[in-house]
C-alpha cells in the first residue's frame, strides 16, 4: 500500500513539469498576434504583396512589426524567426513587392 503511494506521488511529481511546458506553449503561439505591439501581423504582411515599393515606416505601420528587412529575390537572408521583423521582397526591376512575411 505505502509502495503505490510513494509510485504514485513520483509519477505525480515526473508529470508537473511536463504540464508546465505545455501551458506556455499555449499561451505564446506563433505568427499573428493582433493584440500584441510590436509583433508582426501575418494577414497585414501577406496584404502588401502585389503593391508597389513601400517604406520601413509604412511596412511597420501596416503591419504592426517593429523591424523591416528590405530584400531582392533570391537574396541570402538568416534563417532565425523573429515574431517582430517584417520581411518584404520586392523585384528592383518592377519596383513591386513579390512576397512579404512575418519573421
Amino acid at each position: 500500500m505505502v509502495q503505490n503511494l510513494i509510485v504514485a506521488g513520483t509519477l505525480s511529481l515526473a508529470a508537473l513539469p511536463l504540464a508546465a511546458c505545455q501551458s506556455d506553449a499555449q499561451q505564446a503561439p506563433m505568427g499573428a498576434a493582433p493584440g500584441l505591439p510590436g509583433l508582426c501581423r501575418e494577414d497585414a504582411a501577406e496584404e502588401l504583396s502585389g503593391k508597389g515599393r513601400i517604406a520601413d515606416a509604412a511596412a511597420q505601420q501596416a503591419t504592426g512589426a517593429t523591424i523591416v528587412r528590405q530584400i531582392r529575390p533570391g537574396q541570402g537572408v538568416t534563417m532565425d524567426y523573429r515574431r517582430e521583423r517584417v520581411t518584404i521582397e520586392t523585384d528592383p526591376k518592377t519596383g513591386r513587392i513579390i512576397r512579404a512575411y512575418c519573421g
